[in-house]
């Protein structure tokens, strides 16, 4: 097997998304997840403050799309996707609004906590797969792999990137560019972006790495304040 026969690959994160079937143990797992996301708000804000929530969202998704995103649309990011992009961040800034960061990073961390592995493993071909096709190295395939998705992703205007690191042990990729940071900086606030966005990674690929023998180890994010999102993964 080649690396460029592997599932999804070439392909970018929200169009695998789209397309993606889920295992029934792994749907049944996020609908659990965000059925106790949606609890979790309506204790935190009671039914009423929840329904005050929604009304909020829509108006706020309506006042964020008449916005100038000209800087955005720039790197070629379709309607479709950029709506979706602005969908996300407009929850992640509501939350903020109503909750405050700590309790709405609390609650969305916890739901990512228990499903971002979930969803994430189906866009990622399989731990044993990048094993098998680098004769044994993970590291050889998964950053081939790594780079066509990230080719993707800048193809359609989601990201860009450099790699920072590229050793036989080590490999480092650095997201300079990312339009969910970038519309959540527009929105008002970048650091939404970690809670909602960022975050994710940090809960997926630890549990990739240890199937491996590799270690996953991230310093800082674009929306902390750093030059980039740098994802750096090394042999044990």
């Amino acid at each position: 097997m080649r690396v460029d026969e592997l599932r999804n690959y070439g392909k970018d994160i929200l169009t695998i998304q789209k397309n993606m079937k889920l295992p029934l143990k792994s749907k049944m797992k996020i609908i659990n997840s965000a059925l106790g996301l949606g609890g979790r708000l309506v204790w935190h804000m009671n039914p009423v403050g929840f329904l005050k929530f929604i009304k909020k969202v829509k108006l706020e998704k309506h006042k964020a799309l008449q916005m100038d995103w000209t800087h955005v649309r720039a790197k070629g990011i379709s309607e479709k996707d950029l709506t979706s992009v602005i969908s996300k961040q407009v929850v992640a800034k509501v939350m903020v609004d109503i909750l405050g960061y700590e309790q709405a990073a609390k609650i969305r961390n916890h739901f990512s906590d228990r499903c971002a592995y979930y969803i994430l493993q189906e866009v990622f071909a399989k731990p044993e797969d990048f094993v098998a096709c680098g004769e044994g190295d993970f590291l050889v395939s998964f950053k081939e792999y790594y780079i066509a998705l990230q080719d993707a992703m800048k193809e359609v205007g989601l990201e860009e990137y450099e790699v920072g690191i590229d050793t036989k042990d080590c490999f480092q990729m650095n997201v300079t560019y990312c339009v969910y940071h970038e519309v959540a900086k527009a929105l008002g606030n970048s650091i939404n972006c970690y809670y909602s966005t960022c975050y994710g990674d940090e809960v997926f690929f630890p549990k990739l790495c240890e199937q491996v023998n590799f270690e996953f180890k991230r310093e800082g994010t674009l929306a902390t304040g750093k030059t980039c999102c740098d994802m750096k993964f090394t042999r044990k």
